[in-house]
């Protein structure tokens, strides 16, 4: 039973007011969550309810669970919540439930009047701040990303986990108590430490903008699905992708392949080549992450300060930039960008 499920479960327990507990055939508790294994009654009638150890016990049948509460407890409180477990299991397993209802809230594919009746038949928050973030994982070995994702991934009750395709899930995160999007991005990246620790396999996440109600998250879902696409070329060394925090980028991936391969041939021609070699155009590289400082890029590369600054008079000599003004590694740095664009556009005509 996947965490997006048991979360949902856990929210019924709490509504009921009741210490209940929903336990696997093996005997762990699953919701609320203990490793601890206890000892459980021989239930084969489903309608049957046994008292053992002080504690009494409900088979849910559809759940392939049992239901667990203290001697006491009314027999019409295990029954409520047996049936709203059976419910709840039998909705997620709907294709053309409440799931698909949100997949096509991300894709943008209802009209108005079908947003609001899928609001009200699935009881959808419809003002509730929430973001969405695309998980998408390359090496899901014959499961999809949200069937793995779903296993290992925190929930609160008003998250939800979708499948968006084999390779990508759509999770759309409540971001109440959260104060910005770094929030967001530092979660992220634990996400991606649990993945990791939790299945060995490489997570990459794309966060878009926060929405404020229902009708809004279809924005959320393609600035996050946009930001993938940008930071994959532009920010190769990075698996988190911010949106908002792309705007340099974004602006380069929409200027016309023509008008980029031109630009870029005017710094990065025949006559130029022997300057940029891979020594030297890494320097640049490592000289813009360092801020144009000095002396930090020299200790990175672990060359002296004079190597590194007879490096860039060289390249001033040859094409009249000043790298350590910010003006001309502006310019610079613009005009390199310029390729990956043209290649991106290219890339896009196949």
């Amino acid at each position: 039973m996947d965490q997006q499920l048991l979360a949902k479960i856990a929210q019924i327990f709490e509504q009921l007011q009741c210490r209940l507990s929903l336990l696997d055939e093996g005997g762990a508790c699953l919701v609320p969550h203990d490793d601890t294994l206890r000892p459980l009654p021989d239930i084969t009638d489903e309608n049957t309810i046994a008292t053992m150890f002080g504690a009494r016990y409900l088979r849910v049948p559809k759940a392939g669970c049992l239901l667990s509460a203290p001697e006491g407890t009314p027999d019409d409180v295990l029954r409520m919540a047996k049936n709203l477990i059976e419910a709840l299991v039998q909705l997620s397993a709907t294709s053309g439930g409440i799931g698909s209802a949100y997949q096509r809230i991300l894709l943008n594919e209802l009209s108005v009047a079908e947003l609001d009746a899928a609001i009200s038949e699935y009881r959808i928050p419809a003002q509730l701040s929430r973001c969405v973030l695309l998980l998408h994982m390359i090496q899901v070995q014959g499961r999809s990303a949200r069937d793995i994702l779903s296993e290992v991934i925190p929930m609160s009750p008003n998250d939800v986990l979708i499948a968006m395709d084999n390779h990508t899930a759509a999770l759309i995160k409540c971001t109440a108590g959260m104060d910005e999007l770094e929030d967001l991005k530092q979660f992220a990246a634990a996400l991606q430490e649990t993945v990791q620790e939790e299945t060995g396999l490489p997570l990459t996440v794309g966060i878009g903008d926060i929405a404020q109600n229902a009708g809004e998250l279809h924005q959320s879902y393609r600035q996050a699905r946009r930001a993938i696409e940008i930071g994959r070329i532009y920010r190769e060394d990075e698996t988190i992708h911010v949106y908002s925090s792309l705007l340099l980028e974004r602006f380069l991936a929409d200027i016309p392949p023509e008008t980029a391969a031109h630009y870029h041939s005017l710094l990065f021609n025949r006559r130029t080549s022997r300057l940029f070699s891979e020594e030297i155009l890494y320097t640049v590289e490592m000289f813009f992450r360092k801020d144009l400082n000095l002396s930090d890029t020299a200790r990175q590369l672990y060359i002296h300060r004079n190597t590194l600054v007879y490096r860039l008079d060289k390249v001033q000599r040859q094409i009249g930039l000043n790298l350590r003004s910010f003006d001309d590694a502006v310019t610079f740095k613009m005009l390199l960008e310029m390729k990956k664009c043209a290649a991106n556009k290219a890339k896009k005509t196949l």
